[in-house]
């Protein structure tokens, strides 16, 4: 399998046939597009196709911050979404986060290569340093192009793709095992005219670090910053095969810590208890994996149960053992509480209003489990 590479776009070559690489490797194939549009173009008809969510890749330059350290970053991912033209596709892309680079501007990422780019340390990684930081160890010493090059592309691709969205091309890519979705994306980088397709071979280790980094959430590392981040949180009301679960609570009353009733269970926001490396998942569909409820969406208010309030209340503030939830917190904290867009992904600023409100410990923070 190759692809030719021409810095300027100068056409493209398909990804050519033939059996699949082992197990130890895959293709990562990389577009640079000129306008946004295109770029969004493509991402949604990667979101048609059968491309899996999780090996798409976005890396776009936002804007130029403030150059005064001083000043709040005050970035909030879905502004930046809306900003980027990326809506249509902003529930699809997994690991979303908005990052700040060392040269102040503001990045739009997403999967794999997002994920390992935010946890790029300043200085070149030590045996010492985390999974996520030992494996993006190449001589390179600037943030994108580094994790670029972690993915297989040599320095100077890397430095020029690098160059390329620093100036506001946007990039997407996608990493895969399977010839078949790798030509498919070729085709669709080239219907909507990227100006640059690039073909690397990526260490299968590398890109199982970067998908347990989108499962857990975002790790920062050395300068780079995470504004904010899409929560990698899961629920129940669009995640088929819970019910029956024991994390099921939808349909079950929530009251007070003195039974004073205050709403409705509707859902549950819960994220999978990632397995220890080499550790396999439970074979019986029963058991199903360990899960951890983070937050209980409680439903309240409105007429014949139309346009009802919903907000979020962290799982360590519910007692869930009985067939009431009882809550600790009183109905006038719960009505005052930020409401829950259920049309909107849920981010990390959205949490720490959250948490911050109802004064409970930022978990991501802290290594608590909650409750299964």
């Amino acid at each position: 399998m190759s692809l030719s590479v021409r810095p300027r776009g100068q056409g493209h070559d398909a990804p050519a046939g033939g059996p699949e690489d082992s197990a130890e490797f895959l293709r990562t194939i990389i577009a640079l597009f000129d306008d946004i549009i295109d770029a969004e173009h493509a991402l949604t008809a990667l979101r048609k196709s059968d491309q899996p969510s999780e090996g798409i890749s976005v890396i776009l330059r936002e804007r130029v911050l403030d150059p005064d350290p001083t000043v709040q970053y005050q970035t909030v991912l879905s502004r930046v979404i809306a900003s980027s033209a990326l809506d249509a596709v902003g529930s699809w892309l997994q690991g979303l986060a908005s990052l700040i680079l060392p040269d102040r501007a503001s990045y739009l990422v997403a999967g794999p290569i997002g994920a390992v780019l935010a946890t790029i340390k300043d200085a070149r990684p030590s045996t010492a340093d985390s999974e996520a930081a030992t494996v993006v160890g190449d001589g390179s010493s600037r943030q994108l192009s580094r994790a670029i090059t972690a993915f297989g592309f040599s320095q100077d691709e890397s430095h020029y793709l690098e160059e390329r969205v620093v100036a506001g091309s946007p990039l997407i890519a996608v990493t895969s095992g399977s010839a078949d979705k790798l030509r498919a994306a070729h085709k669709t980088f080239a219907a909507f005219d990227a100006v640059h397709l690039g073909l690397a071979r990526t260490e299968n280790s590398i890109h199982q670090t970067a998908t347990r980094l989108l499962v857990t959430g975002p790790h920062a590392g050395g300068s780079v910053v995470i504004a904010d981040a899409i929560a990698p949180l899961r629920r129940l009301t669009s995640d088929g095969g819970w019910r029956n679960h024991s994390i099921d609570l939808r349909g079950r009353q929530a009251t007070t810590a003195g039974g004073e009733p205050l709403g409705t269970i509707v859902d549950v926001l819960f994220e999978n208890r990632l397995l220890p490396e080499g550790e396999r998942a439970p074979q019986s569909a029963a058991d199903r994996r360990g899960v951890i409820i983070r937050y209980v969406l409680v439903s309240f208010g409105g007429v014949l149960g139309v346009w009802r309030s919903r907000v979020a209340v962290p799982a360590m503030l519910a007692d869930t053992t009985g067939w009431q939830v009882r809550i600790d917190t009183t109905r006038e904290e719960l009505r005052a509480a930020p409401r829950f867009d259920t049309l909107a992904p849920l981010s990390r600023q959205d949490e720490v209003t959250i948490c911050t409100y109802f004064d409970v410990p930022l978990y991501w923070l802290n290594g608590q489990d909650g409750a299964d």
